[in-house]
């Protein structure tokens, strides 16, 4: 995006404001892509500022014929995936409670359970379809975006895309669950 390029030239000419303006831009994206990859609100806090941080120190190197966006998803993912490979091992923590919650306890309890179904599912795909997913789906990006961030052709996303709704069919099926549309 040209307003983009505009912000890192003037950041690379001394204006600090510049690169203030492109982390507000484009911080909650960055925070909900890695918050949905790790699950842990406090790890994707710490996660997104070092996204940032990287990619201050590497904007001199940023080629401008891509997209700042794509390229700043392509160092969250690294990021996350980096996270997620340290910490394989370690006990996930308990979600917050649900007290104090408005609706009533048992639809509380019964949309956290599905979406605690269609995180584990998503969660059980393979990483290159998982992306897919959560790139297309929850970041509302292009099949053109998806691509870029995930270093492949069209055609590759289109088919990991495709490959992931009809897994996560078959898994959330399996746990009982009629899908008509994904």
């Amino acid at each position: 995006m040209q307003e983009d390029i505009e912000l890192i030239d003037r950041y690379i000419a001394g204006d600090g404001e510049a690169i203030e303006k492109l982390v507000m831009k484009y911080q909650k994206n960055i925070y909900a892509l890695i918050y949905r990859m790790i699950n842990d609100m406090e790890e994707a806090k710490d996660l997104t500022q070092k996204t940032f941080v990287r990619a201050v120190k590497g904007i001199r190197g940023f080629r401008k014929e891509a997209s700042f966006k794509t390229w700043l998803y392509q160092i969250a993912i690294n990021q996350s995936l980096n996270h997620i490979e340290k910490n394989k091992h370690k006990e996930v923590e308990l979600e917050e409670s649900m007290a104090g919650n408005q609706k009533g306890i048992l639809s509380a309890i019964i949309e956290k359970e599905i979406k605690g179904h269609i995180k584990n599912a998503i969660d059980a795909l393979p990483k290159r379809q998982q992306l897919a997913i959560i790139l297309r789906v929850y970041d509302g990006l292009s099949c053109d975006e998806t691509a870029q961030v995930m270093g492949c052709s069209e055609g590759a996303v289109k088919a990991h895309y495709h490959n992931a709704v009809k897994r996560l069919r078959e898994i959330l099926k399996e746990r009982g669950y009629e899908v008509e549309a994904l």
